[in-house]
């Protein structure tokens, strides 16, 4: 793990130094290892701030806070960081693929066939009209033209020799 250790407005001693680097080893017991963490140490009047970046695989995990004493800040974040890493490790473990489907990417199907039926055309009929030449010629659908309304219909045979009429409306 790379630990980059800056300070603002505050000397890094080797002890501050030795003191953060060994608080973050804590975050090794986890099982993924974070590839790099920047402490950040700020004074401002009688507040210490730490904050605290690690990127764990790809993914950002900050803490900051901020006490009267600088050793109290630091710990403090750690805390607050190996929360987060829980959560992000629960995280990773809740949103596993299942055994049999593990593979990244979706399995291709195969489209759905498109069903290509003839209807035979009429320019105008009426509705008995339609219903004879449906019967009469054994044919499944018939398109015409109703001359009550002067709409477009579509006239069905059902498999049990019910029919079944629609209205067509072209857009």
């Amino acid at each position: 793990m790379q630990v980059t250790i800056t300070g603002r407005h505050v000397e890094i001693t080797q002890a501050l130094r030795d003191y953060a680097e060994q608080r973050l080893k804590k975050v090794f017991r986890y099982s993924f290892k974070p590839i790099e963490a920047t402490v950040r140490l700020m004074v401002e009047k009688y507040r210490h701030k730490a904050e605290i970046v690690l990127w764990v695989n790809g993914d950002r995990i900050l803490a900051k806070e901020e006490t009267d004493e600088m050793y109290q800040s630091i710990d403090l974040a750690i805390e607050k960081i190996e929360r987060r890493l829980r959560k992000y490790k629960e995280k990773l473990s809740r949103h596993k693929l299942p055994l049999n489907n593990r593979s990244l990417y979706p399995k291709a199907t195969k489209p759905k066939p498109v069903v290509v039926r003839k209807a035979s055309m009429v320019s105008t009929l009426s509705l008995d009209d339609a219903l004879s030449r449906l019967t009469s010629k054994k044919i499944k659908h018939l398109v015409f033209v109703d001359d009550a309304d002067g709409k477009l219909k579509l006239l069905v045979r059902e498999k049990d020799d019910d029919f079944e009429m629609t209205e067509l409306i072209i857009d």
